[in-house]
């Protein structure tokens, strides 16, 4: 007497009250667990200032049966009681329960059971028979099972034995799988549980189908625990087809279930045409929530067009730096966060020459400061416009505006002031606003120098009457001192000693002297009379050079003075 391994009896309510639940739901029959990558992808490296790029976040996903392969042997009841409509009814479930292995193995139905997985045919009646052993051809398993007859008696025992002597021989990374369809109590052979016994205790998980009459508890006894997960009743043959889809869910496995990805995009960007490829998708301001029912071997995908906000400013931008997946299998899928380069933004302005000298003296004198506005990257940006203020020096108050040229630059010229007010550093500003509304400057200087010495002479002149200039050699000594600058309007002559270190000065230009030379005398200088300014005593012939208001001081040129009376 054989001892089942628990009683359990399934109403036909029940039943089809069970198998509105897939079996895939019950953890202990699923096989390897499916799995889930991610990837997120920009249609384009670079972009212009305002400008889009397509945006791809793809899932990959593939199923238990995929990325972990399995032996399936079915094994199928031809007895005669399943003549006429049972046999063509379970042909058609079986054969369906092939394709949905097939299609699983590689995301295609194309008649091969792809990435190591096979599956075999074990049908049996009054004995068992190897219709196909396990095989990647799917159109040979379905070509079996279309052999099919039904006739004779039910041999259970041998059905077992026979399909795990097939199962024996499998791949030793393959997992092993064994589906029992049956009508019926065993009529032929012994008691097929010291079979199954064996089969579980060699690593095959063992499936049931009861039809019609099936002794239910027979069935329950070769199958792998728990029961409800591994045994399906048909009431009549109609129902075999979705019985065998939902033991084939629970072999095969979802890659993925209840998925959600949320993908946040950078607040830089606006979201545009959002699409998928599967499931649905709901946008809400810059957040895509893509949900998907189910996650079998596939590449789901999530586009959509991210626009950049030329106000948020360019450069090395993450799009879509945030995206999280969830499903209700817990996998964790992490995203790649590619950068675009937006281009063409203003971003920062350098002017030159950061400091810059002019000679004043030189009249019409202007100067130029050149700005230019770059991106991100360094490249000159077009039409920006652009303000200059001279802020302190000589020259504070001058501006001028100017929009960037093709090559990013754009120009200030002003005039310098003339005169000794004209001497001074300017502080120059160039500024544009970024399109935060921030203004973004540079300064530079500007030094307005004199470095040029004044000209200066010394002529005869008149007498004190303002008689008739004197000859050539001018005897009596009466000269001129004129001075000229081209930045100071009065630059001082100075009258010095050839013979002592004695200097005189400084006189306004166009000051009259009056010159004795008197060697072994002390030098001195007293008021001259009528329309000389003054007169100066010396050991030896003057030398005059003129000074100006910045210090240069001028060559010194001769003024001879005429000898001693005899």
């Amino acid at each position: 007497m054989r001892t089942r391994k628990r009683q359990t009896c399934f109403t036909a309510a029940a039943v089809l009250a069970a198998l509105a639940v897939p079996l895939a739901a019950a953890p202990a029959a699923q096989a390897a667990g499916g799995t889930v990558t991610g990837t997120k992808s920009l249609g384009a490296t670079d972009i212009d200032c305002g400008g889009s790029v397509p945006v791809t976040v793809a899932l990959d996903a593939e199923n238990g049966i995929s990325g972990s392969p399995v032996d399936v042997a079915l094994v199928l009841d031809r007895s005669g009681s399943m003549a006429g409509q049972p046999i063509a009814d379970l042909k058609t479930a079986a054969k369906g329960f092939v394709d949905l292995v097939d299609e699983a193995t590689d995301g295609s139905l194309d008649g091969v059971i792809a990435n190591g997985s096979r599956l075999g045919v074990v049908s049996f009646a009054s004995t068992a028979t190897a219709d196909t052993p396990l095989t990647s051809d799917a159109n040979a398993v379905k070509s079996a099972i279309d052999a099919l007859v039904a006739d004779g008696s039910t041999n259970h025992s041998e059905a077992i034995s026979t399909a795990q002597a097939q199962l024996a021989g499998s791949l030793p990374g393959n997992a092993k799988k064994m589906v029992v369809m049956t009508d019926g109590e065993t009529t032929a052979g012994g008691d097929a549980s010291d079979d199954a016994v064996a089969a579980r205790a060699a690593g095959t998980e063992i499936f049931g189908i009861g039809l019609g009459a099936a002794d239910e508890a027979e069935i329950q006894d070769w199958t792998s625990d728990p029961d409800s997960a591994h045994y399906r009743y048909a009431p009549d043959s109609g129902q075999l087809a979705e019985v065998f889809a939902a033991i084939g869910a629970a072999i095969v496995v979802p890659a993925a279930t209840g998925v959600t990805v949320v993908d946040t995009v950078a607040p830089q960007f606006s979201i545009s045409s959002p699409a998928v490829s599967k499931g649905s998708v709901a946008q809400a301001g810059n957040q895509l929530t893509w949900t998907i029912d189910e996650l079998g071997t596939e590449s789901p995908t999530l586009t959509f067009t991210a626009t950049h906000d030329p106000a948020a400013g360019g450069g090395a931008l993450a799009v879509n730096p945030s995206v999280a997946y969830t499903d209700a299998e817990g996998h964790v899928v992490t995203f790649a966060n590619p950068v675009v380069n937006v281009h063409g933004c203003a971003a920062a302005i350098d002017v030159e020459p950061e400091h810059a000298v002019n000679e004043l003296g030189t009249p019409g004198q202007t100067h130029t400061a050149t700005a230019t506005v770059t991106d991100d990257f360094g490249d000159p940006v077009a039409g920006v416009p652009v303000d200059f203020t001279v802020l302190s020096g000589p020259n504070a108050g001058a501006a001028g505006a100017a929009d960037t040229s093709g090559a990013g630059t754009s120009d200030f010229t002003y005039p310098g002031a003339q005169g000794l007010a004209g001497l001074g550093t300017d502080s120059i500003r160039g500024c544009f606003t970024h399109a935060s509304g921030q203004q973004r400057c540079d300064d530079v200087l500007k030094d307005w120098v004199d470095t040029t010495p004044p000209t200066v002479t010394c002529t005869p002149t008149n007498n004190p009457g303002g008689g008739t200039e004197p000859p050539a050699d001018n005897e009596d000594g009466f000269f001129q001192l004129t001075a000229t600058d081209a930045v100071d309007p009065a630059p001082e002559v100075y009258v010095a000693d050839s013979a002592s270190s004695y200097v005189f000065g400084g006189f306004p230009s166009g000051t009259k002297i009056k010159l004795v030379q008197a060697p072994g005398a002390t030098p001195n200088q007293k008021v001259g009379v009528g329309d000389i300014d003054w007169r100066i005593t010396l050991n030896g012939d003057a030398l005059v050079y003129a000074v100006d208001a910045s210090g240069n001081q001028s060559a010194p040129v001769s003024c001879l003075v005429p000898p001693g009376p005899k």
